[in-house]
C-alpha cells in the first residue's frame, strides 16, 4: 500500500475526473483486496467478483471519502463489510445439491475442484490449514477481527476504525474469538499452546 498523503492525492486527482489516479488507487489496492477476500471468502472467482464490486463501490462513493482519514481504513472497511455481506448471503441461500433419482431416493451429487488451492500452491502447513479452517467457522464478525489483525497485521485502533466499532469491542471480540479458536483446537487434539495469537 502506499503512503496517506500520497492516496489523498490520487483521491483528490480522481475527483477532478483523472482516470490515471483512479487505475494507480486500483493498481496499489487490488492484492491487499484480493488477499483479505480471499481469506474471509475462501473462494478465488468470489474474492475477484468481491473486489470488482468494491472498486465499484469505492468509485461511487469517492466523493463521500473524508479525506482526512486513511483511505487505506476506508477501502479494507468496505471491503470486510462487503465480504461479511457475501457470508451472510451464502448462509441464507444454502440449498440442497443432492439429486432425486426416479426411486426419490437422494444421491449425493460430488462436486470436484481440480486445480490446487491457494494453501496447497504457498505450502502451508497442517496446523495453519487447521486453523484457517476453525476460523472460517467462527461468526463473520470474528472471522473479520481475527483477518484484520493476524493477517493484515492492523493495530486494535486502525481495526476499530476499519469496523467502525469501539476499541474494547475489537478487543472483546478478538478475546471470544481466542477462547472459540481454542476450544476447537482442544476438541480436535490440538494443544491451546498451537494457537499462537
Amino acid at each position: 500500500m502506499s503512503g496517506p498523503a500520497d492516496d489523498v492525492a490520487l483521491v483528490r486527482q480522481c475527483l477532478k475526473g483523472d482516470e490515471w489516479a483512479f487505475a494507480k488507487l486500483v493498481s496499489l489496492y487490488s492484492g491487499v483486496l484480493y488477499r483479505l477476500a480471499w481469506r474471509m471468502l475462501r473462494n478465488e472467482e468470489e474474492a475477484r467478483d468481491a473486489v470488482q464490486e468494491v472498486f465499484l463501490r469505492v468509485y461511487r462513493a469517492l466523493s463521500s471519502f473524508d479525506q482526512s482519514r486513511k483511505f487505506s481504513t476506508w477501502i479494507l472497511r468496505i471491503t470486510t463489510n462487503h465480504c461479511i455481506d457475501r457470508i451472510r448471503r451464502r448462509r441464507i441461500k444454502m440449498l440442497s445439491i443432492d439429486v432425486a433419482d426416479k426411486d426419490d431416493t437422494y444421491l449425493p451429487v460430488v462436486l470436484v475442484d481440480g486445480r490446487p488451492t491457494p494453501e496447497a500452491r504457498y505450502g502451508r502447513t497442517a496446523l495453519s490449514e487447521t486453523l484457517d479452517q476453525m476460523v472460517l467457522r467462527l461468526p463473520p464478525i470474528y472471522q473479520a477481527v481475527v483477518e484484520l489483525r493476524y493477517k493484515q497485521q492492523l493495530a486494535y485502533s486502525e481495526i476499530a476504525e476499519v469496523l467502525e466499532i469501539p476499541l474494547g469491542t475489537v478487543k472483546a471480540r478478538l478475546h471470544r474469538a481466542h477462547r472459540q479458536l481454542k476450544e476447537k483446537l482442544q476438541s480436535s487434539g490440538i494443544g491451546p499452546e498451537a494457537l499462537d495469537l
